[in-house]
């Protein structure tokens, strides 16, 4: 049962991933009618935005529902007399694990509130890679998102003094060289537009690349906000989508009236998207991809945060990198069958090899990068075998205002892969137990 659940989880963790990838660029050239009655593309950089947080809202009622469903079984389980509360492994009985982890805790608006500075981060980042896939592949724009293990080493080795072992680095020159190549291959792909089209393909790459740092940035918010937050996991992702939605609310109406040109990630008339929504052409095609795409991130954070939990983030480097390979695969699906239309994904051409030689660079990188973190995990494990104390020491220490010690953030490096459903887990980890001390 164990297995089939682990294998479940990979596989919508691989195939949702690769089709809110896709879908990301897709929306960008369906087409719809404008105020003015010409058809355009609904490149809407901000609307994309607002069409994750609006998924990550949708954690909420499954948490509410994973927790009635737990409270039932808690009840049936007590109320047999052949059947334990508890199992040996610690779960409710009548496979109440799954229910467990999905489940809903009571939060205060303090809590709430508390999520507000890695919904900022998470907004900004996410708002800089719609606007820089508009510019971009697919797949060259998820294989520039390897560039936050950069930025998260950084980010270590910078502000929380950690030492990076020589296998760290060596992971890191591979991914510049990886992330330089496929940077290069993008450049060089040929466009209808000429050669004006490489300056906003390079803006694209940017914009992508600038996007992970704030990502490694929003790693540290997170764990620092997760030490001072009680909440189950999906209600973390749930209410900072509600925050999210709040913040765009408030921003689209800021950038409706901003001056520059629609859909190039400045000004935006959001009157205008959702008449485009509603005079698609075909009449279904940008309400579908866009309804197809909240469902798919919705359900890639769920999977993605079952993988972490079972797999482990190593494991799950090595899923993300081959999700990054089916993005190509089913770009090149979409560029030459008729599922395309004629007109969605990429082909292959030339500068392709140089994509391809690029990203398996990249994979290599990763690989090697994730090798170090597990040795380094095998020394901090042989280290608490020898010295118990020393682990106790490491443990995250809760001080009387609720703020958290440096100490309890060693390890943030390794979540370089992190988003929504990594947060979730920092949820879960960064809780104190029942039994810890209030203060020291």
């Amino acid at each position: 049962m164990v297995h089939t659940s682990v294998t479940v989880s990979v596989i919508g963790l691989l195939l949702f991933g690769t089709i809110s990838s896709i879908l990301s660029k897709v929306v960008y050239q369906t087409e719809g009618e404008d105020l003015s009655g010409h058809v355009k593309f609904f490149k809407k950089p901000w609307a994309s935005t607002a069409l994750m947080f609006v998924a990550m809202v949708m954690c909420l009622p499954i948490a509410w529902v994973a927790s009635l469903v737990e409270s039932r079984q808690k009840k049936s389980a007590a109320s047999s007399e052949h059947k334990p509360l508890l199992s040996d492994d610690g779960e409710t009985s009548a496979g109440g694990g799954a229910a467990a982890k999905l489940s809903a805790n009571p939060a205060t608006f303090k809590e709430i509130m508390i999520l507000g500075l890695p919904m900022a981060f998470d907004l900004t980042a996410t708002l800089l890679m719609s606007v820089g896939l508009l510019y971009v592949t697919a797949s060259v724009y998820q294989m520039l998102r390897g560039a936050e293990i950069l930025f998260s080493a950084i980010f270590a080795v910078t502000f929380l003094k950690r030492s990076l072992n020589k296998r760290h680095y060596i992971g890191i020159a591979f991914c510049l060289v990886g992330i330089s190549m496929v940077g290069a291959s993008s450049l060089l792909k040929p466009t209808e537009g000429g050669s004006s089209d490489a300056g906003k393909v390079l803006l694209g790459m940017v914009l992508i690349v600038v996007a992970q740092a704030v990502q490694a940035a929003q790693v540290v918010m997170e764990d620092y906000a997760m030490s001072n937050v009680g909440m189950a996991p999906l209600q973390v992702v749930g209410y900072e989508g509600v925050l999210g939605v709040i913040a765009l609310a408030i921003l689209l109406t800021i950038v409706q009236f901003l001056p520059g040109k629609d859909g190039e990630g400045i000004h935006e008339d959001t009157i205008e998207s959702f008449h485009m929504i509603a005079h698609s052409v075909p009449f279904w095609a940008i309400p579908a991809v866009l309804v197809a795409n909240s469902l798919s991130l919705l359900l890639y954070n769920v999977a993605g945060m079952f993988v972490t939990e079972e797999l482990g983030a190593v494991s799950r480097t090595v899923f993300e990198s081959a999700r990054t390979l089916f993005v190509w695969l089913g770009d090149l699906l979409l560029f030459y069958t008729p599922l395309g239309f004629g007109r969605l994904g990429e082909g292959w051409d030339r500068s392709s090899y140089l994509q391809a030689a690029g990203f398996a660079v990249l994979v290599v990188g990763t690989l090697i990068y994730s090798r170090g973190d597990q040795l380094e995990e095998g020394e901090e494990k042989q280290k608490d075998e020898a010295h118990p104390e020393a682990q106790e020491n490491r443990r995250t220490v809760f001080k009387a205002n609720n703020t958290i010690v440096r100490s309890g953030l060693h390890n943030i490096h390794r979540r370089r892969w992190r988003r929504a459903a990594n947060a979730l887990l920092a949820a879960a980890r960064m809780q104190p137990d029942e039994e810890q001390p209030a203060s020291h």
